[in-house]
């Protein structure tokens, strides 16, 4: 398999040890601790990632700040040029970069390709905003007097933002924000996942070849520490996160203590309501796939099925016998359906709220702890998928993020039953239903306490032109994601003036 991609220009078996990327160079860490990253489908480390002290980010804040000067005011169409030239390069290089978001992240090549597209759709997102902009505010004679007088609402960019990403989408998500950020006229610094940096070090250098004034966009890598750096440093404006909710909590807080903005996107326990007069056959697959793609390693992936009356009879063999067929395997093999969890400590947690869940009285209809793999691969973090029955609403597996190929089924005599066990979590990133029915699903729709509802759809994800509503412990900040970052990632001036 590696013989085949080996030609290629960035994907190899190992990478060694990693660097930062400050004002358009690759640049040694000034640090002598190293974390190390895997290909978790082998269990094989492949790189080194250096743990950016304090100097590594006062340099790369240094420089985006020395690039806001001059960046700020070059205009927004010349800023959308070179966006469009990334463009083109995200597209003419997105095959050797799904491979290496497969080999690191353990996500396979077919989700790998998917996270490119969406990092392609994030671009196409950002070149419309010049057609938002359009919306600044102008009156004329807005007072009685001699000379009249003008106002006009203006939006300015803020300066240096930090783009601190999850593990799960190492590109994707950090693109949600830098071409936002950059086009508005900012300068970003991406603090990437400690456990998968090698698909985003790569990338980062695709802006430099689109023509990008060095130190528009940086990156440092690190662990916590090297976040809490970004967080305090004085010239930081803001900080956009996705990640866990405690962490997010802790980040928004942190932001705000210091008069930042922060845009903290967070955990969730996404419910799916399932009907007894759901459409079965397009209705379980869609379910499955949004259960167990990406081994449920996902922020928007369903994360509880409570079945609704009759609906439990009618589906649950049926669903329980479709993940029987899912092929677990390496992720960089074309016929696997599901790859490895990221990180052994990521398994770990997820066998353990598994146990936890068996000892509080649930029962397992499917069990993955112990699923086969090839000897090649025996030392990957794999975990098979999971389905556990009679798990009640109070079970920690059916009120926490489990981030895990596991589907807890909760049974609930009626609409009214399930939406309260559905609106009773702490967490308000999605809701889905699956019924033939306009009435449950407008009243679901309308009753649900999440930012997302999905009617049908497993996997509640909006489209960039959409905000990001994220509700609850899903949230910290008051502008979210993708359209309101319009508002995010700038500042408005009102002048008022008249002439004598």
């Amino acid at each position: 398999m590696f013989e085949i991609v080996m030609s290629l220009k960035w994907f190899k078996e190992s990478y060694g040890k990693l660097s930062n990327y400050i004002q358009g160079e690759y640049v040694e860490a000034d640090s002598d601790r190293y974390l190390q990253s895997y290909d978790p489908g082998l269990g094989r480390v492949i790189a080194e990632v250096p743990i950016s002290s304090r100097s590594d980010v006062d340099n790369a804040v240094s420089s985006a700040l020395d690039a806001f000067k001059k960046w700020s005011r070059i205009p927004m169409l010349e800023r959308i040029r070179y966006l469009v030239r990334l463009r083109m390069l995200v597209d003419e290089n997105s095959g050797e970069l799904a491979l290496m978001l497969s080999q690191n992240v353990g996500k396979t090549v077919r989700e790998g390709r998917g996270e490119i597209q969406r990092t392609i759709e994030a671009i196409d997102s950002a070149l419309g905003i010049p057609h938002l902009f359009m919306s600044v505010r102008k009156l004329v004679n807005v007072a009685r007097g001699e000379p009249e007088i003008d106002m006009e609402m203006v939006r300015e960019p803020l300066g240096v933002f930090a783009v601190i990403s999850p593990f799960n989408f190492p590109i994707m998500i950090p693109m949600w924000f830098i071409p936002m950020a950059i086009t508005l006229g900012n300068t970003v610094i991406v603090k990437p996942s400690e456990l998968d940096p090698v698909p985003i070090t790569y990338f980062i250098k695709l802006f430099k070849d689109s023509g990008y004034p060095d130190g528009v966009v940086n990156l440092v890598n690190g662990d916590a520490s090297t976040s809490q750096h970004l967080l305090e440093h004085k010239d930081i404006v803001g900080v956009a996160f996705v990640g866990s909710s405690p962490v997010a909590e802790k980040i928004y807080l942190t932001a705000c203590s210091k008069s930042k903005r922060a845009l903290c996107q967070a955990g969730a326990k996404n419910p799916i309501l399932l009907m007894p007069d759901a459409v079965p056959e397009p209705s379980i697959e869609n379910i499955v796939t949004g259960f167990f793609d990406m081994a449920g390693q996902r922020c928007l992936a369903p994360g509880l099925l409570i079945t609704v009356g009759e609906a439990y009879d009618k589906f649950v063999e049926m669903i329980t016998n479709r993940v029987r067929r899912i092929k677990v395997g390496y992720q960089l093999l074309e016929t696997t359906d599901t790859g490895p969890l990221a990180s052994l400590k990521g398994r770990q947690k997820v066998v353990g709220m598994i146990e936890k869940a068996l000892e509080q009285g649930a029962r397992i209809l499917l069990d993955g702890r112990g699923v086969k793999v090839d000897e090649k691969y025996v030392r990957g973090f794999y975990l098979g998928p999971t389905v556990l029955d009679e798990v009640s609403p109070d079970m920690e597996i059916a009120r926490e993020e489990v981030f895990g190929p596991v589907m807890p089924i909760v049974r609930a005599s009626n609409f009214d039953e399930a939406l309260d066990i559905a609106n009773g979590g702490a967490y308000g990133n999605t809701g889905t239903i699956y019924t033939s029915s306009g009435k449950y699903a407008r009243e679901f729709a309308k009753k649900m306490n999440a930012g997302n509802i999905a009617v049908n759809m497993a996997v509640a994800q909006p489209n960039q032109f959409f905000p990001f509503p994220g509700r609850k412990k899903s949230f910290y900040g008051v502008l979210h994601g993708q359209i309101d970052a319009l508002d995010f990632f700038t500042d408005r001036k009102v002048i008022m003036q008249r002439w004598w």
